[in-house]
């Protein structure tokens, strides 16, 4: 059974297709009880068959190709995905159930379920390992695997209207703070990969 008001979504461009079995197969064995979109330039037969693809205009900015993308989307709040953020390991339902509950009923706009590169922050949950970004933070915001409130995504989006990936990147965290915008990030002691 899926999980409810939750659902992944995944920008990706049709240059990409030869990860997609990889990407889609990791989710289907890792953790299936996800929903799926794909956001991609153009729908092609490569397209996998077990998630709803919408399309967006290359040509648009990406601001623009992504908010509309996102008010497609049902669910209220999504995880963020690229085609090269490829599952490693078995993922438990129950905590990804636990870390979408603890977003909605609190002030955060995001839980960004790695670490990546934030330094300190105050502890707000011991038993998720939950961590606020600290507002300073060059990485406040940053184009990782992310569960979002889906409608405070498009409101930062809709904001600072950056013109690329690499814009909403470089301008995002300065975004963030001017709204407001807070989020935390998952971290439970796990050593780096590849040590």
């Amino acid at each position: 059974m899926k999980i409810r008001d939750l659902a992944v979504t995944t920008w990706t461009h049709s240059s990409y297709d030869d990860i997609w079995p990889m990407y889609y197969g990791q989710f289907n064995e890792c953790a299936p009880f996800l929903k799926h979109y794909m956001f991609v330039n153009h729908h092609d037969k490569k397209n996998p068959t077990d998630c709803a693809v919408i399309n967006n205009t290359e040509e648009d900015k990406f601001c623009k190709r992504l908010i509309e993308c996102l008010n497609q989307v049902e669910e209220k709040n999504i995880i963020y995905m690229q085609e090269d953020f490829v599952l490693y390991d078995s993922v438990e339902k129950e905590n990804i159930e636990k870390l979408n509950n603890f977003l909605n009923d609190s002030e955060y706009s995001f839980i960004r379920l790695m670490k990546s590169g934030v330094e300190g922050g105050r502890l707000v949950n011991p038993e998720m390992g939950l961590f606020e970004v600290p507002n300073s933070c060059n990485y406040l915001y940053c184009l990782q695997a992310t569960i979002w409130k889906k409608e405070d995504l498009v409101r930062l989006y809709d904001f600072f209207r950056p013109g690329s990936l690499l814009d909403s990147e470089l301008y995002g965290s300065h975004a963030c703070r001017s709204l407001g915008i807070k989020g935390c990030y998952v971290y439970n002691r796990e050593p780096k990969r590849g040590n």
